[in-house]
């Protein structure tokens, strides 16, 4: 596998992880019927590269749909990702849109199948492929809620191998999440490449969470989101809640 294609992966996941933070605290919030907050992205100069604002519906306690939009650091839209949870936030279906970039990709999750579609400029038309489903995909919003109810696991030492699925690679492949360390009640998180070899070569994300809460803290790797030169350079997110 080339330099470039391990590059793909791990953006693909870094996408997966950033549009996971949307149900981030569902759990801890249960009997909310929605809830919003915010996440700040700077650059490895430290300078705001732009902010995710998330809107988050919840029915019976549990997450229905959720909105985030992305801005710029001069406010002007630039992105917008809209989900559903009909089938379960492990099998999240959602639709992810970059403005500047004209890009689009996203899953629509059915009973027996996963339908991944992509659009790389509005030229183009959708490529589309089906999975079928399997018990340890991991599709959209499923990765913050596979990690939330696994949070003490984690914590414990257990290491989860896991398929992410990827819509803008039109393909699922196989990733490990496991703990780095915890530091007073924060857990930091680890999610790369299932494969020894290839993990030399691939980056990989880093997440913390608060054991006691179950947020989601901090992100750090690659953006999601093409910067305004169009590159795809790293972030680190700071979550900030309204309550």
């Amino acid at each position: 596998m080339s330099s470039k294609s391990l590059f793909g992966l791990y953006l693909g996941a870094a996408k997966l992880i950033m549009i996971a933070t949307l149900i981030v605290s569902g759990l801890s919030t249960a009997e909310a019927s929605n809830e919003t907050f915010t996440g700040k992205a700077v650059n490895p100069r430290g300078a705001l590269q732009y902010t995710e604002r998330h809107f988050v519906n919840y029915e019976n306690g549990t997450v229905s749909k959720s909105q985030t939009v992305y801005y710029d650091p001069f406010d002007r839209k630039i992105g917008d990702l809209i989900s559903d949870y009909t089938h379960g936030p492990q099998f999240g279906s959602y639709d992810f849109r970059d403005i500047r970039a004209q890009y689009e990709d996203g899953a629509e999750v059915a009973d027996d199948r996963v339908r991944l579609f992509r659009k790389e400029s509005p030229e183009d038309d959708f490529e589309a492929k089906y999975l079928k489903r399997k018990t340890d995909q991991i599709v959209g919003q499923g990765f913050h809620h596979f990690v939330a109810n696994n949070l003490e696991a984690i914590a414990r030492g257990e290491v989860f191998h896991v398929r992410l699925v990827m819509p803008s690679r039109l393909d699922q492949f196989k990733f490990r999440i496991r703990k780095r360390k915890i530091e007073d009640d924060t857990l930091h998180i680890r999610l790369d490449i299932d494969n020894w070899f290839l993990r030399l070569f691939a980056p990989h994300v880093d997440v913390e969470y608060d054991i006691q809460t179950r947020r989601l803290l901090r992100y750090e790797g690659i953006s999601n989101l093409a910067d305004a030169s169009g590159k795809y350079s790293k972030v680190v997110i700071t979550y900030s809640y309204d309550s």
